[in-house]
């Protein structure tokens, strides 16, 4: 079988964040109100979010410290990929599963998750997926159905968008087959690339989460 690359939209699967009954606690900051609206988050937080979102490795500090259960019913559906104030974090099935693959430079980061009265840990394993990892190959000539952003007139870097590609709509250089299982392109935004064998084993695991995948077209170098 050829080797492959898949590119997933799951950051734009808004059910991975909705009401999902935790809230958090930052480093030195109390803790969040219980409820599910959001405060507006700090210049910092916005930019560690932002640095993740481009595979930037953080620090275990630049992450949230903890969180806690305010309403059980709604954590107890959540599925094994969730958000954390902005930070994608896995538990149970994915997390074992990712555990078996190369994650390059990224890693994940143990976290605790409280019971509602903020001293109980639940039990289990919760950990951000701290990415760390980044592969320029994204090929935008040769890609379809992709939006360009402005161009930094100091740096002429330029971000690509595509709201949900289709098999095949993305083109990458065959030089991504080498390396971490699981990386980011920081010039597509908002989409996470992954090795053929992590795609089969995430399918086979059947973990009833939309990844929103896309079949890549590999490019010879």
């Amino acid at each position: 079988m050829a080797e492959e690359i898949w590119v997933s939209s799951v950051r734009s699967n808004y059910l991975l964040g909705n009401k999902l009954g935790i809230r958090e606690k930052h480093f030195g900051q109390d803790w969040a109100p219980p409820q599910f609206e959001m405060g507006a988050p700090t210049e910092e937080h916005r930019k560690n979010v932002n640095r993740a979102s481009q595979g930037e490795k953080l620090s275990r500090e630049e992450f949230v410290e903890s969180a806690y259960v305010f309403e059980a019913k709604k954590w107890s559906r959540v599925k094994d990929l969730f958000w954390v104030d902005g930070f994608l974090a896995v538990k149970g099935k994915l997390a074992e599963l990712l555990k078996d693959f190369d994650l390059g430079g990224g890693e994940l980061v143990e976290f605790p998750i409280y019971e509602m009265d903020k001293t109980t840990r639940l039990p289990g394993l919760f950990y951000f997926l701290n990415f760390g990892s980044q592969k320029d190959c994204l090929l935008p000539e040769d890609s379809r159905n992709l939006s360009a952003g402005p161009v930094n007139p100091k740096t002429g870097f330029r971000r690509w968008r595509a709201i949900e590609p289709k098999d095949e709509d993305i083109a990458v250089s065959a030089s991504a087959l080498g390396g971490p299982d699981l990386w980011v392109d920081p010039k597509f935004s908002g989409k996470i690339f992954m090795s053929g064998r992590l795609h089969d084993a995430i399918e086979a695991a059947k973990l009833k989460i939309d990844f929103r995948f896309a079949k890549t077209r590999i490019v010879p170098d």
